[in-house]
């Protein structure tokens, strides 16, 4: 007997028996369920978080930047302009002469912090101290002129004769 090697055989080949059909929920040998790590791969990150090890576009990989320390620069610029203004009334010119000096020792403490890099307002503080400046010679002026006006007032009504003329002082 000679066999053709282009004929099928007679016999079927041994085989294995065809593999049962999954029951519902489970999954077939091999295959990974929806939304599972392969045993042995990293995990993915969750959504809206950036993998462990990188650094989002925009940050710094050395951490937060340090928060600037703008507060003394700002309370000397206000100061300075409550001094300032204050200085230019007689009636409130004594408020400007401890804003002044407030203004001056913030300022002065802010552009430090600003030449340290530790505040980003250097200009605030520089322009807070010098209307502390202004709101102390304000004071002073302020000062001599409510004296001025104080000594005018009293020597008028003593060269007063009349109540008249010392009603018009």
């Amino acid at each position: 007997m000679t066999s053709n090697p282009f004929e099928p055989p007679s016999e079927p080949a041994p085989s294995q028996p065809p593999a049962p059909e999954p029951t519902y929920g489970q999954v077939p040998y091999g295959q990974v369920p929806y939304g599972q790590v392969p045993y042995g791969q990293p995990m993915p990150a969750p959504y809206g978080q950036v993998p462990y090890g990188q650094v989002p576009y925009g940050y710094s990989p050395y951490g937060a930047p340090a928060a600037m320390r703008n507060g003394l620069g700002i309370a000397a610029l206000v100061l300075g302009i409550v001094g300032a203004v204050t200085g230019a009334t007689i009636v409130l010119c004594v408020i400007a002469f401890p804003t002044g000096v407030l203004a001056i020792i913030f300022g002065a403490i802010g552009r430090q912090r600003a030449k340290r890099g530790e505040a980003s307002n250097k200009t605030m503080s520089t322009w807070g101290l010098w209307l502390g400046v202004v709101a102390i010679l304000l004071s002073i002026v302020g000062v001599f002129v409510f004296i001025h006006i104080i000594r005018d007032h009293d020597a008028c009504v003593r060269r007063a004769v009349t109540q008249e003329q010392a009603d018009n002082c």
